[in-house]
């Protein structure tokens, strides 16, 4: 601390710009870390812009690309089972589905982050000018100025002058000083420190933590201090927030959602291959139905033919040219309506099963063919078993349920005081030396050591009771959702056994009226080329033959698809035709 009076030299002034260049190094220090921030922030650059998906205003302003050369249709004689795993392996609206169970699975690390630890750093440095106090040294000058004058004895008058002229100079010298350049004291203080700390919560409830800090202080007139120490701190709850079961509902809950989710797909999937066996029997029964139009064409034809050999020979008149021809015609229709079945129904199995380089055009499935639908009893109980075993959406209600009693219970946990204990220990070092701030780290002379609790409660506590009701009537709506669910996979599951038994039965009539209608068609036949009979009655027959071809194929494809979405009632669809999805493993 200097005092100036106001009469010494300019040199001796002590401003805040004394230190100038500190104050730079400072300035371009705290500009360099900005900028080094500022570089290292996400960049962004859109995909896509309002203007970029606006839609031209007219035809004109649109360049369409060229139409890519269709590709050549490839080999793609597959079985059923094939066929569904390449539905689920390359249909479109999987894959984005599939995306949701990865997006839901990020919740679970992020609740584990909970528990991660936590790194906090801090470094400080600081200068500080304060007012000074010149009042103690201003009086001593004053008064040794009043007695510096002094002379033998006998000139007291003498003495008594000069004394009064110096006292004189003295003030007006003060008041010189106060009036053209007041007096400034300034105090500089130099501040530095830093910290680090290591916090690591627990599962249990309890923190853990490990401090260090350094710190230094250097001012003007006074030696340098520095200290340092080291501190390892538990906390532990007591009340709220205390155990597992509570501390672990976000991660538990977050497992949850991701089943749900894995469930969620897994309904889609079963779905889809329902959708995609069903797109494959309808194929095969449009291919089947084109083989008969194929067949009526060419008895038709033949009939025609027959006909004209009866006129020829007199036996019949020339109009009964006219009704097989019609007759011809009326299967050349049905036959042209076949085939464009048979291609629609290869689109829509196209767009289910996706096969890469193939246009929809030129989709070709190989040889497919309606079996015989499999004899094994349909047992509704059985059936209704395993629904509640295998249906996705029943595992995800009970999951929700599940997350329902999570939230009761950290519900219940917020309506507890928080009562926290804490427990304290380190060593203390401090000096006027450069190293004093950790010479002392390592002596148990200068511990520190604090233990305590903490304690906060909310009075009246009306969010938490109002938080605790709303989640145990969210549980009893999931409950009853679960009752529901299960009540309507019974109703769907006695519904598609009851399909099923139904389509069995219609096959096997529609195999017996094909069979009498081909024997039917066998003695009309025979009845014309003896002349019994006229052509109208053979080509009644033939109508008849040919529906019930049609009815009994119909039947058989009808009676595949019942048992298929038996199964997809059942939840089992996937498992039946050999293909495993992805299950999600319990690791807590």
């Amino acid at each position: 601390m200097r005092p100036k009076t106001g009469l010494e030299p300019k040199a001796m002034e002590t401003h805040p710009e004394r230190h100038p260049e500190a104050r730079r190094r400072a300035a371009c220090a705290v500009l360099a870390v900005v900028l080094a921030a500022g570089a290292s922030c996400a960049r962004y650059t859109p995909r896509h812009t309002p203007a970029s998906v606006a839609p031209p205003a007219t035809l004109e302003a649109v360049t369409l690309p060229a139409a890519p050369a269709p590709a050549p249709a490839p080999a793609t004689d597959l079985t059923l089972e094939e066929l569904l795993r390449l539905a689920v392996a390359r249909n479109t609206a999987v894959e984005v589905s599939a995306y949701d169970v990865h997006i839901a699975a990020q919740a679970v690390p992020e609740a584990r982050a909970a528990f991660d630890p936590t790194l906090s750093a801090t470094v400080r440095y600081g200068e500080r000018n304060t007012p000074g106090t010149a009042g103690a040294n201003q009086t001593a000058a004053t008064t040794t100025g009043a007695g510096a004058v002094a002379g033998p004895a006998g000139t007291e008058g003498l003495t008594a002058a000069l004394t009064a002229v110096q006292t004189l100079v003295t003030q007006l010298s003060r008041v010189y000083g106060a009036v053209s350049e007041p007096s400034v004291v300034v105090d500089h203080t130099a501040t530095s420190s830093a910290g680090v700390t290591i916090s690591w919560p627990q599962p249990t409830g309890t923190i853990v933590s490990v401090s260090g800090d350094y710190a230094a202080s250097d001012s003007d007139g006074a030696a340098a201090e520095y200290s340092g120490s080291w501190t390892v701190a538990v906390t532990q709850a007591l009340l709220r927030d205390f155990g597992t079961d509570v501390n672990l509902v976000a991660l538990r809950q977050a497992k949850n959602a991701e089943a749900i989710a894995g469930l969620a797909f897994r309904e889609q999937v079963l779905g889809l291959l329902n959708d995609t066996e069903s797109a494959y029997w309808e194929l095969a029964l449009a291919r089947r139905t084109l083989d008969i139009r194929r067949a009526g064409l060419t008895l038709a034809e033949e009939q025609l033919a027959r006909t004209d050999a009866q006129i020829a020979l007199g036996k019949l008149y020339g109009k009964a040219r006219v009704s097989a021809e019609a007759e011809v015609a009326a299967q050349e229709a049905a036959l042209r309506a076949a085939e464009a079945a048979v291609e629609q129904r290869a689109t829509d199995l196209w767009l289910l099963v996706n096969p890469e380089d193939t246009a929809a055009d030129t989709a070709s499935f190989g040889d497919i063919a309606l079996p015989d639908p499999p004899a094994a009893e349909c047992d509704f109980a059985r059936s209704a078993a395993l629904a509640r075993v295998f249906r996705p959406d029943l595992g995800q209600a009970r999951l929700a349920t599940a997350n329902g009693d999570l939230s009761v219970l950290a519900a219940r946990n917020g309506l507890l005081p928080r009562l926290d204990g804490f427990v304290s220990y380190g060593l203390n070092s401090q000096g006027t030396g450069s190293g004093a701030w950790s010479s002392s780290l390592d002596d148990r002379t200068y511990e520190a050591f604090e233990a305590g609790v903490n304690f906060e409660m909310t009075l009246g506590n009306r969010a938490e009771k109002a938080r605790l009701e709303r989640a145990r009537l969210q549980v009893r709506q999931a409950e009853a959702r679960v009752r529901h669910l299960e009540r309507s996979a019974d109703a769907e599951v006695r519904a598609a056994v009851t399909e099923v038994q139904s389509q069995r039965a219609q096959t096997a009539a529609a195999r017996k009226e094909a069979a009498a209608r081909e024997e039917a068609l066998a003695v009309a036949s025979e009845s014309f080329r003896l002349g019994r009979s006229d052509s109208l009655d053979v080509l009644q027959a033939q109508r008849d033959y040919i529906a019930a071809r049609v009815s009994e194929a119909t039947a058989v494809a009808r009676s595949l698809q019942a048992l298929s979405a038996l199964h997809r009632a059942e939840g089992t669809l996937a498992a039946r035709h050999g293909i495993v999805l992805e299950t999600l493993e319990e690791d807590l």
